[in-house]
């Protein structure tokens, strides 16, 4: 999908009638389809307004669904934790700068070349707010959307990274096993695809995939148990209600190996959240079908 930077339709002609004679629903149909033209516009204005839409990179997104300040700071919150960075920053026109490289405290040198890519990439990641939302999950890479500037001819793919906030607050498990999936692990795995074309599925569906597999690397700098598959298992908790009935459960297993009296262990950690209030979950018989959709 191409939007112009500098040319907006204007539609004229546009028949004009007394809203009092018209009926209960077309008054109604009026005005959703109004609200949906300045809804389309607005967006086409911000972007036609915004001096940095051909610039590459990580940002804060400049429309309707920017992040506000709290969100903003969770994620930089969360980012500097797994990167050390001491100056990374959002600047003044939203987007991610990571400042002097070589200032760091601690942190897992993976995470730090991970969001030099992804603040140097010559396309653009925008961060989105989508609240609440039933078809985001934690976060996605939403498909690209292709601009180009008529008179300069600049073009460049921006990619949404929606960010649902809420679900993040719904997450239940060990410690350990919620350190390992926050809000700054999961937007590096949705970073993961966009600067460095990392896939999900790496042909086992019982395996993290490539994408998690470099996630895993940055839990072990950090010394945190790892992701063990991709898929989310469900089930059906041990608990129902009379109206709701049973409730589907979606987890997540992590593990590390420790030395414990001289010997090495495997320490198992979980995390689960109740499936239909977070979003929409990959079964595992759906990825085997998309695996063999793309041989």
């Amino acid at each position: 999908m191409i939007y112009s930077a500098r040319s907006i339709t204007v539609l004229r002609h546009v028949q004009r009638r007394p809203l009092a004679r018209a009926r209960p629903n077309r008054v109604y149909m009026i005005t959703a389809a109004f609200a949906a033209l300045c809804s389309i516009f607005s967006t086409l204005l911000a972007t036609a307004g915004d001096p940095f839409r051909y610039r590459g990179g990580l940002r804060n997104s400049p429309g309707v669904r920017k992040l506000n300040a709290k969100q903003l700071d969770a994620v930089l919150t969360s980012l500097r934790d797994k990167t050390g960075l001491i100056e990374m920053r959002f600047d003044d026109n939203g987007f991610l700068t990571l400042g002097d490289r070589t200032k760091f405290s601690g942190g897992s040198g993976i995470a730090r070349a991970l969001l030099d890519a992804a603040a140097t990439i010559g396309h653009a990641v925008d961060l989105e707010s989508h609240l609440y939302s039933s078809k985001v999950a934690f976060a996605r890479l939403a498909e690209p959307l292709a601009y180009q500037h008529h008179s300069s001819g600049a073009k460049i793919d921006v990619f949404p990274l929606e960010v649902d906030f809420s679900d993040f607050s719904k997450l239940r498990g060990d410690r350990l096993a919620l350190a390992a999936f926050d809000l700054g692990f999961v937007i590096l795995h949705e970073l993961g695809h966009a600067a460095l074309g990392l896939r999900d599925d790496a042909g086992d569906p019982q395996g993290p995939g490539e994408c998690e597999a470099l996630i895993n690397r940055i839990r072990r700098e950090l010394n945190l148990p790892e992701r063990q598959t991709y898929i989310a298992q469900t089930h059906t908790a041990p608990y129902h209600t009379p109206t709701l009935g049973s409730t589907k459960l979606a987890e997540l297993a992590f593990a590390r190996t420790v030395e414990k009296r001289g010997r090495m262990q495997i320490e198992k950690f979980n995390l689960w959240w109740e499936a239909s209030s977070v979003g929409p979950l990959i079964e595992a018989e759906d990825r085997e079908s998309k695996i063999e959709d793309r041989r």
